[in-house]
């Protein structure tokens, strides 16, 4: 990956996510179980699947594979017998030293460009112990270390990570309560407190560096009213923010049909690419210390600092 920090990144996933987000891009990361995940794309209906589920979860019905829900354990056997990859298990259990065994295994290419390793999820703050375990190791083989989390949680899971960590994206999904208990199932109090709190911690330690993340869902949280707002919070950060603004994007619809689950938005509708400009714009004029960037390919992690270290705000 080259999108969740610097350099080339080896993410890993931490399944379970306490919030709903209409928009998610990885529903596989929604649940805390392992799950079986369909793509019909790739199935030839050879059947073998149906006759290895020892639960009989397998129906091949309308052309299709159908999956009983309630039934499958997800033990992953349809997977080992699927030829085509067209059924696969989304979740297993590793120890902390499996996954940074994984990742060494690609640290020949942090070595060359300065990457590391992130956590994603789900929500990284669901699994507390195994983050900070995986982290700890990851930091004593000198990798970079980088988390990404909506900061739904309580703050002292989210402070033992931060000695631990390089890097640390945090979301930001609505300023608007109401809005933000609507579109993501749970109210924003926490995290915009823990939002605050990360910044302070960040100035008074000078680590970790930090980028506020702003998904922008066309018609759900890129209005007027809602940009100001949010650009006034920003203003109140102490020190430098750096903020990086995230197009909406489609790449999730696949993954919802692959588990059974209903996409949440219109498949048809599209973003405003020129919102995003007008939200810098925004945020430049309301929190002129702000650096702001569109798209996690985009953020200079050269101007990206600890927030109490300076850096020139971009007003181009």
């Amino acid at each position: 990956m080259i999108e969740d920090g610097p350099g080339i990144r080896t993410n890993v996933f931490l399944k379970g996510c306490p919030l709903r987000c209409k928009w998610c891009s990885n529903p596989f990361g929604l649940s805390r179980k392992p799950q079986i995940a369909y793509n019909q794309r790739k199935c030839v209906l050879c059947g073998a699947c149906v006759a290895a589920c020892p639960e009989n979860a397998c129906t091949i019905e309308g052309g299709r594979v159908q999956t009983d829900r309630e039934k499958c354990t997800a033990c992953g056997a349809c997977a080992e017998v699927c030829l085509t990859h067209a059924r696969v298990l989304v979740g297993e259990e590793y120890t902390a030293e499996e996954v940074i065994q994984r990742v060494r295994e690609d640290s020949a290419f942090y070595r060359r460009d300065g990457g590391g390793l992130t956590l994603s999820g789900g929500e990284v703050l669901m699994q507390p112990e195994a983050a900070e375990e995986i982290l700890r190791v990851a930091r004593a083989s000198m990798i970079h270390t980088a988390i990404e989390t909506s900061a739904y949680a309580s703050w002292e899971r989210l402070e033992r990570l931060l000695p631990l960590c390089d890097l640390v994206f945090v979301d930001l999904k609505h300023i608007d309560p109401q809005a933000h208990l609507r579109l993501t199932g749970v109210p924003n109090k926490r995290i915009l407190d823990n939002i605050r709190r990360l910044w302070t911690y960040a100035a008074e330690k000078g680590s970790p560096e930090v980028v506020l993340r702003l998904p922008v869902i066309y018609g759900l949280n890129d209005d007027d009213d809602t940009m100001k707002a949010t650009a006034r919070f920003i203003a109140g950060l102490p020190g430098t923010v750096a903020v990086n603004i995230l197009p909406y994007h489609k790449l999730g619809i696949t993954k919802y049909e692959m588990i059974d689950l209903p996409y949440p938005l219109d498949p048809d509708e599209d973003g405003d690419p020129a919102r995003l400009t007008a939200y810098c714009d925004v945020i430049r004029r309301t929190a002129p210390g702000a650096s702001c960037s569109v798209g996690g390919g985009e953020i200079d992690y050269c101007r990206v600092r600890a927030p109490n270290e300076e850096v020139l705000a971009d007003h181009h």
